[in-house]
């Protein structure tokens, strides 16, 4: 069983990360949707610290993602279909492209404000700026809001491609993404 990717299979750092960075990412959603829908200010700014922390902490695992996928091979698609494999590269791509958006988003809003972003009540990291930026912080809130309306559609693709493979392709695509396979 392999750390690492081949042309056959991902490997175990792959397959933890893609799992953990999914959750992380559903997680960060629901945590924006309580934010949203906080009754006080008092239980915003509470949903809205832990949003903040979880994302904070959440970039370093996609950071990780995104370098180790750069350095590994990826498996060989079994798609047959050349436009089945476009749509797969497409809805990864706005997926990644949607990740990013946020996550430069998010603290640009926070920053612009200007306030500091606070992880977990344990550091803190200062705003950049040293007065509110009426524009960045509009256009970054702008930005942030539409980027999360990707967020469902991609989401109901992505689980939809996989279950092609699962259950009419029935090709290991799902499986490999799960666990490592013997070689």
């Amino acid at each position: 069983m392999s750390l690492t990717n081949t042309k056959a299979a991902y490997g175990w750092i792959a397959i933890a990360l893609h799992w953990i960075s999914a959750i992380g990412v559903v997680a960060m959603y629901v945590l924006g949707e309580q934010m949203e829908d906080a009754p006080d200010k008092v239980a915003k700014a509470a949903a809205q610290g832990l949003h903040v922390s979880v994302g904070a902490l959440l970039f370093t695992f996609l950071l990780a993602r995104l370098l180790w996928s750069l350095s590994q091979p990826h498996p060989d698609s079994f798609e047959r279909n050349k436009w089945f494999r476009i749509a797969a590269r497409v809805v990864q791509g706005l997926f990644l492209l949607m990740i990013a958006v946020l996550i430069v988003t998010g603290p640009l809003a926070v920053w612009s404000a200007p306030r500091a972003i606070t992880v977990f009540d344990l550091f803190s990291l200062p705003s950049p700026f040293p007065t509110r930026i009426v524009w960045l912080h509009d256009l970054a809130e702008d930005m942030h809001g539409l980027a999360k309306k990707l967020f469902w559609p991609l989401v109901v693709l992505h689980v939809g491609g996989a279950v092609k493979h699962l259950l009419l392709d029935r090709d290991r695509t799902f499986q490999r993404m799960l666990w490592v396979r013997r070689t």
